[in-house]
C-alpha cells in the first residue's frame, strides 16, 4: 500500500446525495426526477433496498427515442449486474475499475445496501486536493523520522532536507536547497548512486569529519528506465563509534588487568588440598604457580593415586579462568564413543544419538579447563582427531561441517611412560609435544614419606567430618606403622585405608586393630611390632630405663647436688656416683 492508497480512499470522496427508486417505479416518475433534480443516474433497489440495477441520463436519451415508453416500469431498462465496490478500497482501485470497464460510475455497496456512487468526477474533482494532502504526510512522516533525509534530481541539486538532516549538519533547509549537494559534501556518496544508478545499503561513511553515519543511496527512476531523482538516507553512530573505541580500549585495560590478576591469583595460589612438605612436593607447587595463569597444556605424570586429578584442579582454579573444570577418562569409554563425548554429535548422527543432539566436552569447557585423564590409553585414531583440534582450536560435531570454536585449556594425564609408547608406536611424538608444553611429574608416596603424618591428619579431619564420626586420638603408632608402608597404591590407598579407620574407630580413638591385617603383615610393620612385644617384657631392660629416668629426674630437682639426691634416693653416695657414670649422667651434673 503507498500513501496515495493511504489517504484516497472511495467512502472519502463518494458521492452520498443519490437517489433511490424501487423496481415497481415507472419510467414516467424516473424521467421527472432525473430531470428535475438535474441527476447524472438513478439507483434501483427493492423493498428491502437491496441493489437491483442502476438508470442513467444516458439511458434516459436512449429511451426517449422509443413511443409509448412512458408506462414501462424501471426494471426493464435498467442496467442490471453492476460492478460495485466496497467504500474501504482506494480510489485507485475504484479508478482502474472504470478504465478497465468502460463505465463512469460504481455504485459503492456495505453490508449490501448502496450507501454512495463513485463517479469519474468525483476522482478528477478531489484529485489535487488529495494530492497536497499526500505530500503534507509524506513531508511529516520524512521530517519526524530519526534519519536524515536527502533528495537529488538527475543533476544532483538537493530538492529535499527534512529537519533530522538539519540537525545532523547543522545546515538549514534553506542553505541546501536548490544548490548541488557537492556544495557541502565533497564525498557525498549519493553522487556515486546517481552516477552507477545502483543501489547503495547500509555503509559507514563519515561525510564531514567527526560525523560517522550509516548510509543507504536510493536511485528512483522513471517509466522509461532513466534515473530522475536519488534519496539517500543517513542514520547517525557517532556516538557509538566513539562509545565502541572507548569500550575497545576499556577491554584492553580489562584484559591487561585479567591477565594481571591471573598472575598474582596463580603466584599466591596456596593449593589447599594439596598436602606436601617434601622438596619434590614443595617443587610441584611452584611449577604449576608459574603455569596457572597461561594458556600453556600441561601434562601430569606418575603413578596411579598421586593426585594427577587434584593437582588439575589446582592449576584450573589458580588460573582464574571463567569456565568450567571438565574431567574425561580416555580408558574408561569406549573408542567408538569417545570422540562424539568429546565433540559432541547432531540430531541424527548415528543410531542411538539423542534426538536435539548433544554438546560435547570441548564445548562444556569453553573457557575453561578440560581435563583428559589417561591419555595414554586413547586410542591412536582418535589422537590424531585430538591433534587437529588442538591446533585449529576449532571442532566439528559428529555429523555436522558448522565449525564450532573454543578456548579450552587442556591438561593431561597418565600413568604410562609416553616416551617408551612414541617408541612403540602406540602414541602419536607431535601430540605428546603439543600435551607437554609443560610437564609436571609427581612422586610416589613412599619418595614423601615425611608428608605421610600430614597427609594422615588431613584424611581423619574431613572423613571424621563427612561421616559424622568424632575423632579425639590417634595412637602414636598409627603414624610410624603407616610411614613404614610402601603404599603402592598411593594416596589413594592411603586414603581408603584412613576411612576404614576412622570407621572403625572405637569411642572417639583410633588404635593399630582398626589397620588393615595386609599392612600389618607386612616383613618391615611385623618385624618393628615384635621388637616393640620384645622390649615391652625384657624386665631387665624396663628396671634400666625406670632407674635411669629417677636418677635423672632427681639430680635436676637438687640441681646436680650428689649428697642431697643420694638422700632423696635412699643410696649412698658412692652408689649414685657409680649410677651416674653407669647412665651417662655425669655431664648432667656439672
Amino acid at each position: 500500500m503507498n500513501l496515495s492508497e493511504l489517504l484516497y480512499r472511495v467512502k472519502d470522496i463518494m458521492n452520498v446525495n443519490f437517489i433511490k427508486v424501487e423496481e415497481k417505479s415507472t419510467l414516467s416518475d424516473v424521467a421527472d426526477l432525473i430531470v428535475n433534480n438535474n441527476l447524472d443516474e438513478v439507483i434501483v433497489v427493492d423493498e428491502g433496498e437491496k441493489l437491483l440495477g442502476m438508470f442513467t441520463r444516458k439511458d434516459l436519451a436512449r429511451v426517449s427515442r422509443r413511443n409509448n415508453y412512458i408506462k414501462d416500469l424501471i426494471k426493464d431498462h435498467m442496467i442490471e449486474n453492476l460492478i460495485t465496490i466496497g467504500p474501504e478500497e482506494s480510489a485507485r482501485v475504484a479508478r482502474d475499475i472504470m478504465i478497465d470497464n468502460g463505465i463512469g460510475r460504481i455504485p459503492v455497496v456495505e453490508n449490501e445496501k448502496v450507501i454512495g456512487v463513485i463517479t469519474s468526477n468525483n476522482l478528477r474533482d478531489t484529485f489535487y486536493l488529495k494530492i497536497d494532502e499526500m505530500f503534507d504526510l509524506q513531508n511529516n512522516i520524512l521530517d519526524n523520522i530519526h534519519e536524515a533525509v536527502c533528495i537529488c534530481d538527475e543533476k544532483g541539486v538537493v530538492s529535499y532536507w527534512n529537519k533530522s538532516a538539519e540537525k545532523l549538519y547543522k545546515l538549514k533547509a534553506e542553505e541546501v536547497i536548490g544548490g548541488p549537494i557537492e556544495n557541502h559534501f565533497t564525498n557525498a556518496i549519493i553522487l556515486k548512486a546517481l552516477k552507477d544508478g545502483e543501489i547503495i545499503e547500509n555503509i559507514r561513511h563519515e561525510p564531514i569529519k567527526g560525523k560517522s553515519v550509516i548510509l543507504s543511496a536510493v536511485p528512483i527512476y522513471n517509466s522509461k528506465k532513466q534515473v530522475i531523482a536519488v534519496v539517500s538516507t543517513d542514520r547517525d553512530i557517532t556516538e557509538v563509534v566513539a562509545l565502541s573505541k572507548e569500550l575497545e580500549s576499556a577491554n584492553e585495560k580489562v584484559e591487561l588487568l585479567s591477565n594481571a590478576y591471573n598472575r598474582e591469583i596463580a603466584n599466591n595460589y596456596k593449593f589447599p588440598h594439596i598436602i606436601g612438605k617434601s622438596k619434590k612436593m614443595i617443587d610441584s607447587i611452584a611449577l604449576c604457580q608459574k603455569v596457572a595463569s597461561t594458556t600453556a597444556s600441561v601434562l601430569i605424570t606418575g603413578e596411579s593415586g598421586t593426585g594427577k586429578e587434584v593437582f588439575a584442579k589446582a592449576i584450573h582454579e589458580a588460573s582464574g579462568r571463567q569456565g568450567q573444570f571438565v574431567a574425561v577418562n580416555c580408558s574408561a569409554i569406549p573408542e567408538q564413543l569417545l570422540e562424539s563425548e568429546l565433540f559432541g554429535y547432531v540430531e541424527g548422527a548415528f543410531t542411538g544419538a539423542v534426538k536435539k543432539g548433544k554438546i560435547g566436552m570441548f564445548e562444556f569447557a569453553n573457557n575453561g579447563t578440560l581435563f583428559l585423564d589417561e591419555i595414554g590409553d586413547m586410542p591412536i585414531g582418535m589422537q590424531s582427531k585430538l591433534l587437529r583440534v588442538l591446533q585449529d582450536g576449532v571442532v566439528y560435531r559428529l555429523g555436522s561441517e558448522k565449525a564450532i570454536h573454543t578456548n579450552t585449556r587442556i591438561i593431561a594425564a597418565t600413568n604410562k611412560n609416553l616416551r617408551e609408547a612414541i617408541k612403540d608406536k602406540s602414541f602419536r611424538d607431535d601430540l605428546f609435544y603439543r600435551l607437554a608444553v609443560v610437564q609436571l611429574e609427581l612422586p610416589a608416596l613412599r619418595e614423601r614419606k615425611e608428608d605421610i603424618r600430614d597427609l594422615i591428619n588431613y584424611f581423619v579431619n574431613n572423613i571424621s567430618k563427612y561421616e559424622g564420626i568424632e575423632v579425639n586420638n590417634i595412637d602414636e603408632d598409627i603414624y610410624e606403622i603407616l610411614s613404614d608402608y610402601t603404599w603402592e597404591g598411593n594416596i589413594r590407598e592411603l586414603k581408603n585405608v584412613i576411612q576404614r579407620i576412622v570407621v572403625l574407630s572405637n569411642k572417639g580413638h583410633i588404635s593399630i586393630s582398626s589397620i588393615p591385617e595386609y599392612i600389618l603383615n607386612t616383613s618391615v610393620v611385623k618385624e618393628k611390632i615384635q621388637e616393640e612385644k620384645d622390649d615391652k617384657y625384657n624386665i631387665e631392660e624396663r628396671v634400666k630405663n625406670l632407674e635411669y629416668n629417677i636418677i635423672k629426674e632427681v639430680m635436676e630437682i637438687t640441681k646436680g647436688n650428689k649428697a642431697k639426691a643420694a638422700e632423696i634416693l635412699k643410696i649412698k653416695r658412692t652408689t649414685l656416683y657409680y649410677k651416674l657414670k653407669q647412665y651417662g649422667l655425669v655431664d648432667t651434673c656439672q
